[in-house]
Order: structure tokens, then sequence, then C-alpha cells
């Protein structure tokens, strides 16, 4: 039982607490940051939150609370709305990153549900759901160690390559690959293995590129509908692919082949079924950015923004 025990610790330490990177960590905060920018750019709070109270209608008193959404205020959800836009660029560029990540990660858990006043009647999938939970998990960490416009006040202290840049960044990306999981354990409760049927499929393509307020793309859908064998194909290949890639937390190799493969998946998705992962950005949050940059000789350019944190001997 001892033996198991220390197995199980020494495996949970290696998961959470191997050696992490500063760079890697400060590119998840502008992933991160740059994706939640664009998607609170191209939408107006504001105006769903000065609708008719007819629309909120069937909003219970509890998730008015839980996310303080009350109707009639449109002037400040617009304040609101714009100190989440100067938050986010203050994550971006590395002004005051944790109090900056902090506030926009709130702003954005009360401002994200408003679009399921108009659309679908929850706030997932629209492009905030990541962002707002890892701001939070950056507000804690030390991402401003690097790619940051302004000095942070902890490069004076001591830095644990272990505990200051790798936990929360695989807290990141451990939320993110469980969208995949989820995706999967979704389609196979509700279906089963007859998800990937050629009948199921060509339903749901046809449901998606008929729609003349959804569909923008049409004839790659169409024709993958047309085809049983090409849809089957593609229907099992996302099955394996989001039930597998829980594995690039663990397998370097694994990385390499889902990353650019899920990249690829939502491209597919797009142009087929009309569906976009606002969240796409995201998969770069796997890429190892320290080799990416010795590769394009930027070692010394990289961190040049921040200087390089004190590290513990090992």
């Amino acid at each position: 039982m001892n033996i198991a025990s220390t197995r199980l610790r020494g495996w949970w330490n290696s998961f959470w607490f191997a050696h992490g990177s500063p760079l890697n960590l400060a590119m998840a905060r502008v992933l991160v940051a740059t994706q939640a920018l664009w998607v609170v750019l191209s939408r107006d709070f504001a105006a769903i939150s000065g609708l008719p109270p007819e629309f909120f209608s069937r909003v219970d008193a509890g998730a008015q609370w839980r996310f303080l959404i009350f109707p009639g205020h449109p002037g400040m959800e617009a304040v609101l709305q714009w100190a989440a836009v100067l938050a986010l660029l203050g994550a971006l560029f590395g002004v005051g990153t944790r109090i900056s990540c902090f506030i926009a990660g709130m702003l954005l858990y009360h401002l994200a549900p408003f679009e399921s006043i108009i659309w679908l009647p929850y706030p997932f999938a629209r492009g905030l759901t990541l962002p707002v939970v890892a701001l939070v998990v950056l507000s804690f960490a030390r991402s401003g160690d690097r790619l940051a416009l302004v000095r942070p006040r902890t490069l004076r202290q001591e830095a644990s390559p272990a505990l200051d840049y790798s936990w929360q960044l695989r807290l990141i990306q451990l939320l993110l690959a469980q969208v995949y999981l989820f995706s999967a354990i979704a389609k196979l409760k509700r279906s089963g293995f007859a998800w990937v049927s050629a009948d199921n499929v060509r339903r749901w393509i046809v449901y998606l590129v008929e729609d003349p307020d959804f569909a923008v793309y049409h004839s790659v859908g169409l024709w993958i509908a047309d085809h049983p064998g090409v849809a089957v194909t593609v229907a099992a290949l996302t099955l394996v692919l989001e039930l597998g890639f829980v594995l690039v937390l663990f397998s370097p190799i694994a990385r390499r082949i889902l990353v650019p493969a899920a990249f690829a998946l939502h491209i597919g998705i797009a142009f087929s079924m009309n569906l976009t992962f606002v969240s796409a950005l995201l998969l770069l949050v796997f890429v190892n950015w320290d080799w990416v940059g010795e590769r394009l000789g930027m070692e010394s350019s990289i961190g040049e923004l921040a200087p390089e944190p004190v590290q513990r001997g090992t």
C-alpha cells in the first residue's frame, strides 16, 4: 500500500509540479487574453441589457444574483464591458498582470451569460467559458515574468519553476482537454455509437447547412452527406480524437499529433457544418514556446520585455 501511495504521489507531483517554463505560462496569458478580447469586442452586452424585461422573464432570481444580471442598465453594462476590455489589454501586454487577469475574469463571469438571453439558453461554447476560469487561474500565477511591458515586483523574488510556472499552465491545459472529452461523452450518452452512423451525420449536416439564418458554407458539408463512407469515417475519427485528446496531457508524441489534428478538425467542422469553436486558438497553450524560440533564434529577444527571474538551484 505504501509503494502504491508513493507512486501515486510521485505521479501527482510530476503531473502538476514538473519543471515549468515562464515563457510558456506567459504565452498562455497572451493567448487567453487575445481570444477573450476578440469575443468581447465582437459583442454588445450593453444592448442586451437594454432589451425589454420580457426577454429576461425566464431568468430566475438565483441566476440573476449568481451572475449579477439585472436588465435595464445598458449604461452600466457598457462601462463594465469597456472595463473588461481595459483589463484584458492589461493582461495581454503584461501591465499589472495578476490584477488585470483577476478583474477581467470576474467581469467576463458577469458579462458572458448575457448572450444566452438572445441565443442558446446557456453561456457555454460562446467563447468565454474557458477564458473566465483561465484568467482567474492566471491571476494566481507569475505569468508576467515574460512578455510583460511592466516589470512585475515578483521578479525581485526567487522563482521556483515547479511551483510558479507549472501547475497553473497544467490546469489550463486540463480544462481545455476536458472540452473534447466531455464532448465525446455527451455524444455517446445521447446517441451511443450510432452517432457515427452515416444517417446521423447526414441529418446533422443537412440541418446545419440548410438553415438560412445560420449557414455560410454548403458545398463541403453536402458532399460529405452524399458519401456515406466519408461521413462515417469523419465521424469515427472525430470521436476517436475527442476521446483520446486527454493524452496530450501526458505524452509529447500525442501532443504533436492530436493538437494539429484538433485544429484540422475545427477547420473541417467550420466549412462542413458551420460550427466554430471560438476557443480553438487556446490549443496553442500546448506548444513548447521555448523550443519555438530556439528554432527561430529568438532566445535573447523572447524575454526582453521583462527580465529573467532568479531561479533556485536544482
